[in-house]
């Protein structure tokens, strides 16, 4: 590529694509990440972040001498610390701080290759495309989609289309581009509405019988049960290339693939399992460096709701981009909060006004204590070693809390109305729900998908513990429903290859005039 200037480089880069949908996939975040600049400034400062957490929390947790501190023989910093800490861990917490250096460095690595990625993106838009980098925050995506047809248009001959495929043709549409980004997630779309993934969570007859059984086949679906499943049904539908694996479309094979697919489900369970220690122990640490200073200064931000991962797999359309369903879900999520709140438990609304009032009680009276002596807020040992300060704390996040879970006395119930509402945005109504809106079974379920954060938080610790049980007992019973789905709702269109037949919206194959809409 020497003696090319910067527009060949990007002509040369587009007509060597072997791999049009990961092309067009990379050209797409790049743009919903609003360019080289930010997509680098991010993505290098959350490899800081997991640099920091992990230095940070092994000072913490292994380079300082609480002991010390505890019997008031430290007056500084450096008399608690623990010189050549690293030196003296034992053999197993040495071997965790290894793997999560090893992780760093992968990490790392990781950010330098998708740096490299990132240039030449940038010379697609900027010289092909003729898209400034400043320009990517104001740009619609269907004009940056009319410039590919455009420049598909122009050069027709790529790699892929001068290597014969039938699947290739010269001309790129919004709906070919839509496919091409959307090819994965339009399969998870269809599992997921179909209901044919066993997420329930194995538990014993006894503890069964007193927890309650899970409606359907669960709800709880997490990121981390998200990651394994994309990893064990599209690593193993797609090649490479990022096409069908032809062996699925042959109903001789899917004894074959049912095995296999029941051996990927179980390794990743091991495999979750022994990894789980380290997950768990990061997730905690990040957690308390990233939600502490938030919460501390609002705690009622606790009892904020948003819509869980399962939630957003159920209300997400084939072929709709990630950018179009977010500002969808953004829309939504005033008035499903409205909506949650026409339904407040009194007994709990009282309790909550209780406590509010006993926690204020005591916050008025230390704040007021505090404005006469401000001496007393910091020297004033309330209880041994918990001066004025502790408690005026405990009490005001007590009392935002508590605040916040009271229903506002002005507040109108039309809980039938803003259910309405939220379906506009979220195109989601089961058949369950028809003239029902109103009622508190719809809530309760709406409720489900509609989470406290606290909750969904929660869950995702729980998740690293629980995914490799959901992925040994429960998912590999799922096997063949899973690959016949795949067969049978895999279709050839010329142009794009195979496809989930829901997302071409193929009525008269499914048979509903309804599919891929809300009713």
């Amino acid at each position: 590529m020497r003696g090319l200037d910067a527009y060949e480089r990007a002509l040369w880069n587009w007509v060597n694509v072997y791999n049009l949908d990961a092309f067009l996939q990379e050209t797409y975040y790049y743009y919903e990440g609003k360019g080289i600049y930010s997509i680098a400034l991010s993505r290098g400062l959350n490899l800081l972040t997991v640099g920091f957490v992990i230095g940070f929390s092994t000072f913490l947790l292994g380079c300082v001498d609480y002991s010390r501190i505890r019997h008031d023989q430290a007056t500084r910093l450096s008399d608690v610390v623990v010189s050549r800490c690293v030196s003296r861990f034992s053999g197993f917490t040495l071997l965790l701080f290894m793997l999560f250096v090893a992780f760093f460095l992968w990490q790392f690595l990781a950010y330098v290759m998708s740096v490299i990625r990132l240039m030449d993106m940038y010379s697609f838009y900027t010289y092909l495309l003729r898209i400034p980098d400043a320009d990517i925050q104001t740009i619609s995506w269907p004009e940056v989609v009319r410039r590919i047809g455009a420049i598909r248009e122009e050069n027709p001959l790529t790699a892929i289309s001068s290597a014969g495929t039938a699947s290739v043709t010269a001309k790129l549409d919004a709906h070919d581009i839509a496919n091409r980004i959307m090819r994965q997630e339009n399969y998870l779309i269809a599992l997921f509405n179909k209901e044919l993934l066993d997420l329930r969570i194995p538990l014993p007859p006894l503890l069964r019988r007193w927890v309650g059984e899970e409606e359907g086949k669960g709800r709880m679906l997490t990121r981390v049960l998200e990651w394994n499943l994309r990893f064990c049904l599209m690593e193993f539908l797609f090649n490479r290339s990022g096409k069908v694996r032809r062996i699925f479309l042959n109903s001789r094979n899917r004894p074959q693939l049912i095995e296999g697919l029941k051996r990927r489900f179980i390794f990743m369970g091991i495999l979750n399992a022994i990894f789980a220690p380290l997950i768990v122990l990061y997730l905690l640490m990040y957690s308390f460096f990233r939600y502490f200073e938030e919460y501390h200064n609002n705690p009622s931000n606790m009892s904020g709701r948003r819509y869980t991962p399962f939630a957003q797999w159920k209300f997400r359309e084939f072929n709709e981009l990630p950018h179009n369903f977010a500002r969808r879900l953004n829309e939504s999520s005033p008035t499903a909060s409205l909506y949650i709140g026409q339904f407040p438990n009194e007994k709990v609304t009282i309790i909550v006004r209780f406590v509010a009032f006993i926690a204020g009680s005591f916050a008025a009276v230390l704040l007021l204590a505090s404005v006469l002596d401000p001496d007393m807020i910091v020297h004033f040992e309330i209880t041994p070693h918990r001066t004025v300060l502790f408690y005026l704390t405990l009490f005001g996040s007590i009392l935002a809390v508590a605040r916040g879970m009271i229903p506002e006395e002005n507040r109108v119930f039309d809980p039938e109305m803003l259910m309405t509402d939220v379906i506009q945005y979220t195109h989601y109504m089961p058949d369950e729900w028809k003239d029902q809106l109103h009622s508190k079974k719809v809530h309760q379920e709406f409720g489900e998908l509609f989470q406290m954060k606290i909750v969904i938080y929660t869950q995702e610790l729980l998740s690293v513990l629980l995914t490799p049980f959901v992925l040994w007992y429960s998912l590999p019973n799922c096997a063949p429903a899973i690959i016949d789905f795949f067969r049978e709702f895999s279709v050839h269109v010329d142009g794009l290859g195979y496809v989930c037949s829901f997302a071409v919206f193929d009525f008269q194959r499914h048979g509903n005039v309804k599919v891929g809409c809300f009713s």
